[in-house]
Parts: structure tokens; sequence; C-alpha cells
């Protein structure tokens, strides 16, 4: 007799008992966020919920060591759970996260993989040989589920890698904040994430001399870890040091300062999955500059709510940003219309409402 059916036959209201693994809770990065903001939501109160941190910032070393003890530990708890939730990127991530899911599978449990690889795309197709590429397709043909966060990257995964019927978009949301912006006449601009050629970050160094130009009075607060001393050294060489401030990476209050300070967020990234630093910032009422990447063309109608254009199109990234700081009532008018198409459409509950459900259908 079935899990499910003896707890039905026995009016026992059990919830499902879900082994979750992904990076430490702590550790920067898109994932945390979204884990973090489950806790928020009470998933922990919805299903039975253990989770595994595989991953955590520092040394090489300790990766390894962090990872090792995360698998034991995952070993020794699994046959007390029924589903398998595995957060999963490209690379390493992939490579560590697979040997999970392996024994997931061996052990007959449920299994959901939750792509957030901003770059998977490229992982798979010019990173990975034929025999890597089979392997992939594998450990997605065991999982009951593949969540991906927009419709493109499901695109792509029922076309390259698994069958569609098991695809699940869930776009990545936020929870609202109370605030709501009102003054737009700053010249403040915000941009969170990883400092580097992937997120676009030399190209907004780029075109900061030519915006001080017409805007000599811009500030750009960068926020995030990465290439932050080759960042500082060209802002010193180029002589436009005290218009750009390196904040590191920033959560919670201290993050929450800057959204409040700046009136324009931008995201010139080459790849993305669905980012949470450009939800983050719409939901605050930023305006907001990103690109044609990834699950992005999800969230802004370009030129309505925010605006997009192509990946290292600097002459793009600088005309735009010019045209906001000039002109306080496009951004007020922008950054408005993306605080309601966060709210309407990536409003976090809605996404942990179907998360629930996929455990429930999963477990009954």
């Amino acid at each position: 007799m079935g899990y499910a059916k003896m707890n039905r036959q026995s009016g026992i209201n059990k919830k499902p008992k879900v082994l979750m693994i992904g990076p430490g809770r702590d550790v920067m990065g898109g994932i945390s966020t979204v884990v973090n903001s489950y806790y928020e939501l009470g998933i922990d109160k919805q299903v039975d919920l253990k989770y595994i941190a595989t991953m955590e910032d520092g040394s090489a070393l300790k990766k390894l060591w962090v990872a090792a003890k995360a698998y034991l530990q995952f070993c020794f708890s699994i046959k007390n759970y029924d589903i398998v939730h595995v957060h999963m990127a490209a690379q390493a991530s992939y490579t560590r996260k697979s040997l999970f899911i392996k024994k997931a599978h061996k052990v007959g449990k449920k299994i959901i993989i939750h792509s957030h690889a901003a770059d998977f795309d490229d992982f798979f197709f010019k990173q990975a040989d034929d025999k890597k590429r089979e392997n992939i397709k594998y450990i997605f043909s065991i999982a009951d589920k593949v969540i991906t966060l927009s419709e493109e990257w499901a695109e792509f995964f029922g076309k390259n890698i698994c069958s569609e019927d098991k695809i699940v978009v869930m776009h990545n949301a936020v929870i609202m904040p109370e605030y709501v912006k009102t003054d737009y006449r700053d010249h403040n601009v915000l941009f969170l994430g990883r400092l580097g050629e992937r997120k676009g970050t030399y190209d907004i160094l780029n075109v900061i001399p030519d915006i001080l130009k017409t805007v000599p009075d811009a500030m750009f607060y960068l926020g995030g870890d990465g290439d932050i001393e080759q960042c500082r050294e060209i802002t010193v060489k180029n002589s436009f040091a005290d218009h750009v401030k390196f904040l590191g990476w920033v959560r919670g209050a201290n993050k929450e300062e800057y959204l409040k300070r700046c009136s324009i967020f931008t995201l010139p990234s080459y790849h993305e999955g669905m980012p949470m630093s450009v939800l983050e910032a719409m939901s605050y009422g930023l305006a907001t500059v990103s690109t044609n990447t990834g699950g992005i063309p999800q969230i802004i109608d370009n030129g309505v709510n925010g605006i997009r254009i192509d990946a290292g199109n600097t002459e793009a990234l600088k005309q735009n940003l010019i045209q906001l700081l000039t002109n306080p009532d496009d951004k007020e008018k922008m950054g408005k219309a993306g605080c309601v198409t966060i709210s309407q459409k990536f409003n976090a509950q809605k996404t942990f409402d179907n998360l629930v459900n996929i455990y429930l259908k999963l477990f009954y």
C-alpha cells in the first residue's frame, strides 16, 4: 500500500518530507536569496523540510570539505524523506549535484531539479564533450520535475536535454517591500551582482566618463564581490574614482539602504537565468536598464516598465542611462510601472504557492 494511500485511509494529514540541497544560505548569490525567501514565507511550516548546504564561500579546500560533509549527511538523511529538491547551476554545481541526484534515484525518491544557471546553454554546447552531454541528459531524465526560471529556458531544456512534459516554469520572485519610492530627482545608479564580464560591469565602467560629461554629479554604486580591485583600478586610472563607490556584497538593511538611495538600476548582463537583483530593484521602484538575455524579457516590457538593450551595446547603455538621469519624470513613470509588474507577476507568495503544489502533487 502506497505511503499517500495509507495516510488518506488513516485520516492522518501528513506533510511532504522534502530534503533540499543548494548553496549555504549565507552564500553570495541569487540561489541563496531564493531559498531564504522560501523560509521567510514559511516553507518549513508547509512541508517537513531539511536543508543541506553543499557549498560555502571560501577556499577550494573548504568547498571540497563542505561538499563531502554534505554528501555524507545527505546519504544518512535521505531514507527519511519523500522528495529531493536540488538547486543547480552549471559547471562545478552540476558535477556536485549529479552525485546527489544519482543517490536519490537509486533509493527511489522523487527528484526535482531546479535549474538556476545563467549559462547552461554555454555549458552544454561549448564546455561539455559528447560524453558529458549524454551524462547531463541522463541526470535530467531521472528527475520527476525540472524547474526552469523562464519560458526561454524551458524551451532550451525541452529541445536539448529532457522531455517537455516534466518541465515547469517557475519565475524567480521577491517579497514586496513596504517602501514606496516618491523622489526620483537623484542622479544615483545602482548595480548589484558579481563584478565581472558576465554581469557587464566593465561595460558600465566604460560608459561612465561620457555620462559624467552630461551629468557631472552622477554616482554609481556597485554592490557585489568578484573583480573589485580590477574595477577599482579602472576608476583610478581614468580619473572617475570619486563617482564610483564599491559596496562589497550587500544584504538586508544595507542593501535596502542603496535601493532607497538610487533611482536607476542597471544590470547589462551577457548571461542570466532570471536575475533576483532586477526583480528586487524594480520592486523598490527603480527605473531599470538591463539586457535581452535569459529570462529578462519576461520581466521587462521594453520602454514601458524598464529598458532592454543587447548585451555588449555600450552606446545604447550610455544613451539610455543619460536619458533617465536627465529626465526624472521618465524615471518615475518607468520605475512605478516596474513596481506594479513585480507586484502582479513576480510576487514571491504566488511562486511559493506553486512550489508547495509541486511538492503535494509529487507526494500524493
